[in-house]
């Protein structure tokens, strides 16, 4: 049950949220303690000082006749007063704690400052305050007697005894908050903040780069189902079947287009029997064209949907030398091709077998557009780029993302007078992205026409 609850990211959150909130307040209240601690030595070392300033005044503005008087008034004050006491000959050893209120007295105000038993001096007690939101106020120490060894003006040497430590101070101005503090409160809360932001934001992240591996590869491997919360279980659950299904819908749409493809080839073949016995020869080269276009889209449509479902094998392909045969092949069949071939090698995985048809089709239509088609090869960056471009009449720019559509073209009427089966481009689009590439058309700039046709594929 702890553990169902646990995996669910609302509770993480709302858990590190808390827990994030508790640490800090707890630091934050840590320094406050130690900060007030600071500020009470500090006021307990003044009012040592100016109680002991005081007291010499005293002793100095009365004269010695009177100052056994003055000693009784202190005693009652809880002060010890000697007079003609003589100060030691080496400064004694204080504790760590009086290092500061040593360094406040001497020698502005006193020779030497020492510890006496603590019989001679009776602490004067005070109203303790209220206990802070963080486990009460700081403890009280047990405290030291101090002697407090002097001089007044007449050089008469005196004694003070006194208790330091046992009391707390009178409460003094609100001192100014401590600057890292403040900065660690700040830190505290944005670390809070990031945690949770990252928390939130690591399942989207996950999708989102899942999303774009499977339209890049709709075979990319399924997420893990069993990792992460419960909310990023579900979403990884059903982002798989969503894969499986699109999966499922591209096979079974590429079977039925390869099945009736298929079907069709037995009824064609006859009826290209049947045509050799047309005696009208006109009518019979006619119908003979007719059936070669037939026969050629069924062809491309196996071809098609063999490409849909399929899920190629690559290997190690030079791209220079593949596009060097298809420009030979090309040139050995009457076509002129400009081309702009690097001289080294390039290399990438791939079909060797599907990349020439893909440069094929592209070469065949800028044919059928153009009297002189260029192609060119260059490397930028981990990208090989190929670029087919014509100086035909180009396409309309309305239809530069529909024409790569299976059986689109762009003559309203499909007609064959150039030539083709509308599957030319929308094959050669799909054999880049089953390379993990990118197809692209654009039209020259103007005013010089035509069609640039450019291919992105990575690098080994």
């Amino acid at each position: 049950m702890i553990k169902k609850l646990l995996g669910a990211m609302s509770v993480r959150i709302f858990l590190i949220t808390i827990i994030g909130i508790l640490v800090t307040a707890t630091v934050v209240g840590m320094l406050g303690q130690r900060d007030s601690r600071e500020n009470e030595t500090r006021l307990r070392d003044q009012f040592a000082f100016d109680r002991i300033e005081s007291m010499i005044r005293i002793l100095e503005a009365t004269v010695p006749e009177k100052r056994s008087e003055i000693q009784d008034v202190f005693k009652r004050m809880g002060s010890h007063v000697t007079i003609g006491v003589a100060p030691p000959q080496e400064a004694p050893v204080l504790p760590a704690e009086l290092a500061n209120l040593n360094n406040l007295l001497v020698p502005e105000v006193a020779d030497f400052i020492g510890l006496s038993q603590p019989g001679r001096c009776a602490p004067r007690r005070g109203p303790r305050p209220p206990p802070s939101m963080f486990g009460g106020p700081p403890p009280l120490m047990h405290g030291h007697c101090l002697a407090i060894y002097t001089h007044l003006q007449d050089n008469t040497p005196v004694l003070i005894e006194l208790h330091y430590g046992g009391h707390r101070p009178p409460a003094g101005p609100p001192h100014e908050r401590n600057p890292l503090a403040i900065l660690l409160a700040l830190l505290g809360l944005i670390s809070i903040i990031w945690a949770v932001a990252s928390v939130s934001t690591q399942p989207l992240r996950k999708l989102a780069n899942a999303a774009l591996q499977l339209a890049q590869n709709i075979e990319h491997p399924p997420l893990p189902e069993n990792e992460g919360s419960t909310e990023v279980r579900h979403a990884a659950k059903a982002f798989n079947e969503m894969q499986l299904s699109i999966l499922k819908h591209i096979q079974e749409r590429g079977f039925i287009l390869g099945a009736i493809a298929h079907d069709l080839q037995t009824p064609l073949t006859r009826l290209r029997l049947r045509l050799e016995k047309v005696k009208d020869q006109e009518l019979k080269q006619s119908l003979i064209k007719d059936l070669t276009a037939t026969q050629e889209m069924v062809r491309e449509g196996l071809d098609f949907a063999r490409l849909c479902g399929e899920n190629i094998h690559k290997s190690k392909v030079d791209l220079t030398a593949l596009a060097t045969a298809v420009w030979d092949d090309f040139e050995e069949a009457g076509h002129l091709i400009e081309t702009k071939l690097p001289t080294q090698s390039i290399t990438i995985l791939g079909s060797a077998h599907l990349l020439t048809r893909c440069l094929t089709n592209l070469l065949n239509n800028a044919i059928a557009y153009a009297k002189t088609p260029k192609l060119s090869l260059y490397t930028e960056g981990k990208l090989v780029i190929c670029i087919i471009s014509d100086d035909g009449p180009g396409i309309p720019q309305q239809e530069l993302d529909s024409v790569l559509e299976p059986f689109r073209r762009v003559e309203d009427s499909r007609s064959r007078q150039t030539g083709g089966t509308g599957l030319g481009l929308s094959i050669a689009r799909m054999i880049v992205e089953k390379h993990g590439g990118k197809l692209s058309l654009s039209n020259k700039p103007q005013p010089a026409t035509g069609l640039v046709v450019e291919i992105r594929l990575p690098l080994q």
